[in-house]
Formats: C-alpha cells, sequence, structure tokens
C-alpha cells in the first residue's frame, strides 16, 4: 500500500549557486513518486528583488551520492494516518553541495518560478507524469540559478512511496 508524505522546511537560498532543495533516496523495495511541492519566499517582495528563477526536476540513476550542508529530514508519518507507518527514504532539504551520480542525471521536469508569484505551485496532472525513482536512483527538485541577493523560503512537498 502506498502512502503519500509532506516534507516541510524553511532554508536560505544563498548566492552560492545551485541548491538541492529536495532529494530523497528512495529505501530498498520503496519506490518513490514526486506528486507536487510548493514554493514560497518571505524576505524579499519589491519590484527590485523579483527573480526568475529556473527549478529542475531530476531522476538521478546508478550511484546516487546525495549532496551535503542542508539538512536531514526526520521520518515522519503519512499524511493520511498519523499512527502508520513512517517513510523509509533518505530525504534531505537545502544542500548547499548538490546531489551527484555515476550514471544519468536526467531533468524530468523544468520551469521557471517567479519570485513575486509566491507561492510558487507544481502538480502533476496524472501520476504517469509524476517523476519516480527507485532503489539506487534519486530524485532531486534543484534550484539551478544563482540569486544575486540571500532569500529565505518556505518549501513543501508531496511524495509518495510504494
Amino acid at each position: 500500500m502506498s502512502r503519500i508524505y509532506a516534507v516541510t522546511t524553511n532554508v536560505s537560498l544563498g548566492t552560492g549557486g545551485a541548491i538541492d532543495l529536495l532529494s530523497i533516496q528512495p529505501a530498498s523495495n520503496r519506490p518513490v513518486t514526486l506528486r507536487g511541492y510548493r514554493l514560497s519566499q518571505q524576505t524579499n517582495i519589491s519590484d527590485a528583488n523579483e527573480k526568475d528563477i529556473r527549478v529542475t526536476c531530476r531522476r538521478m540513476g546508478a550511484t546516487f551520492t546525495v549532496g551535503s550542508g542542508g539538512t536531514a529530514q526526520t521520518a515522519s508519518a503519512p499524511l493520511e494516518d498519523a499512527g502508520t507507518t513512517v517513510w523509509a527514504a533518505t530525504v534531505r532539504t537545502g544542500d548547499t553541495t548538490v546531489a551527484t551520480t555515476s550514471g544519468t542525471n536526467q531533468i524530468l521536469d523544468d520551469n521557471c518560478w517567479n519570485t513575486r508569484n509566491t507561492p510558487y505551485e507544481m502538480w502533476w496532472p496524472d501520476k504517469i507524469f509524476c517523476p519516480k525513482a527507485k532503489n539506487t536512483e534519486g530524485l532531486v527538485v534543484r534550484l539551478e540559478t544563482t540569486l544575486g541577493v540571500s532569500t529565505t523560503a518556505s518549501l513543501t512537498f508531496w511524495f509518495e512511496e510504494e
């Protein structure tokens, strides 16, 4: 039976380059599906600070190595029942050293978030379109754009684990 989990975090989107907003490394025999996410920023709301930020969703195959500099998220119960199994995947947010792979680094989704339009939400129209990963692979939502000014963001990701 699959379960849907929410990952929430508050991160600083610095000015040093790409950031892995989310990375999920599935556990053995527990594939994951990214269902959607919400990005909102809370510190730079003005015309002068308006930015268009490129956000990609990637599936990294073969040897997937999570990034560093962020936060390992504590496993939590699914949204539908707090008394059942917590997720088994390794979930990280806000890594300033990005994840790598020795295999294919496939961009599954490529979007632009205008920071004045906050929050920005991404949902796939049907489960068949959702980014997926299995054991030895990883799913990454990456901020590709280097920001000119440090920005604090509230992020929520929803993923399903089989």
